[in-house]
């Protein structure tokens, strides 16, 4: 079976690289991906968003629970910090948290069941802030080890590429599985119909982690970890010293601001544009379809253009979306312009990494990983219950307009930060 996979990706990626276990990465790292978005169309995002919004709860609580989240990530990723680089087996660390993520799909599906009048609204929004918490928390290690795994098991020649075949990948199956989505919460009765989703995606996310189990790191890209403990505010203080995340912290609290905004644009179509409740399923084929655009985007050029201009188009585009997402209650109209919304989304979330990875030094990315992100996710919780409030008193329009102005100045900042004059490495 080996031999008949190595001639395979020898025909289909040999002009990519010559080395066989770096063909075997890659092809992982896309078996994977494929995996990571179907789990992501049948529980996270716009699934996760229609629930909330049909089981009853205002934008307000539905951006409570989104910072809550965030907290939690930014706080574990705190936490963990110190650990990033100095965990040996990195791979097996990374499946093994995955497989634990299973548990929060299968416990909000288990929870969705109960009837609302033994189990109040109430006290659900404590149960689900608490599966979010423990979900963030374990979710920071796949995070943080993410990107050294890939700088140990890619070289820099090809890690464009990784990067937009990863997430081409990531949205092949979604699009098949977020309009089966939509006709199975047609069809069958909130919310049972939900709860299927969530324990579908728990399958897939096992067949993720056994998938990542098969990466091997190259021996030639071995480097050894940075931080002098274990504990984060040493590694914080490591961090905090490297130029590259004194000129990414800034932009990425906007982006984290700009992203908590975004994420009500279903929520808010199904309430104000009168959406019909299923759509969060067609939203969900919509948002894995501008995946692989934009994983095919950034395949083609980021290697040749780099993280700055790359990330500004994306940012382009995710602006022009979030700007006149509310302009039309046709729902084909709003699954048009969410879907340029995140096409300019996924162009960003690909560049900004591949711009990270390629100027920070292999030997702190682990702890620059969770740094950044961490910066991401507080901004997003700060964001999060702000804009829920302002979705619940002002008009919609407006607020994502405010936010779109953001979102294109966001691009400007990337595109400055990541030109070439500032790509000088750390010691």
């Amino acid at each position: 079976m080996a031999s008949l996979l190595d001639a395979a990706l020898r025909v289909a990626l040999g002009k990519i690289t010559p080395d066989t276990q770096e063909r075997r990465n890659v092809f992982w790292f896309v078996v994977s991906y494929l995996l990571v978005g179907a789990a992501s169309v049948l529980w996270a995002g716009d699934l996760w968003n229609g629930f909330l919004v049909h089981t009853g709860f205002t934008m307000t609580q539905i951006g409570i629970i989104g910072s809550v989240a965030g907290i939690a990530s930014s706080v574990a990723l705190i936490a963990f910090m110190g650990l990033a680089d100095r965990i040996q087996h990195r791979v097996r660390v990374y499946v093994i948290t995955v497989l634990l993520t299973i548990l929060a799909p299968v416990a909000t599906a288990g929870i969705a069941l109960i009837p609302r009048v033994a189990y109040p609204l109430s006290a659900l929004l404590v149960t689900l802030i608490v599966i979010v918490i423990c979900q963030a928390t374990i979710a920071s290690f796949p995070i943080m080890l993410g990107y050294p795994i890939i700088a140990r098991s890619a070289r820099m020649g090809i890690r464009g590429r990784v990067f937009g075949f990863t997430t081409t990948a990531s949205g092949v199956l979604g699009i098949g599985l977020g309009w089966l989505s939509a006709n199975v919460l047609k069809n069958v009765a909130y919310p049972t119909g939900y709860a299927w989703c969530f324990l579908a995606a728990a399958a897939a996310i096992a067949l993720r982690g056994a998938a990542f189990s098969r990466v091997r790191e190259l021996t030639d890209l071995a480097v050894d970890g940075a931080s002098r403990s274990a504990f984060p505010l040493t590694a914080i203080v490591d961090v905090l010293r490297l130029r590259e995340f004194q000129t990414l912290a800034g932009p990425h609290v906007a982006r984290g601001l700009a992203m908590s905004a975004a994420g009500f644009a279903l929520p808010v179509g199904l309430k104000h544009l009168g959406l019909p409740e299923h759509y969060p399923g067609y939203a969900s084929a919509v948002t894995t379809a501008a995946t692989v655009l934009g994983g095919i985007a950034v395949a083609v050029w980021a290697d040749r253009l780099g993280a700055g201009p790359s990330c500004f188009w994306g940012d382009l585009l995710y602006a022009l979306g979030m700007g006149t997402v509310m302009v039309s209650a046709n729902p084909f109209v709003f699954l048009a312009i969410y879907l340029v919304m995140h096409f300019g989304r996924n162009i960003e979330d690909n560049a900004i990494p591949l711009g990270a990875i390629n100027v920070v030094p292999a030997k702190h990315l682990g702890a620059f990983s969770a740094a950044r992100l961490m910066v991401l996710t507080a901004s997003g919780a700060v964001g999060a219950p702000i804009f829920g409030y302002l979705f619940d008193h002002y008009d919609p329009g407006l607020v994502f307009g405010l936010a779109a102005c953001g979102k294109f100045l966001t691009g400007v900042w990337f595109w400055y930060v990541f030109r070439p004059t500032t790509r000088a490495t750390t010691p």
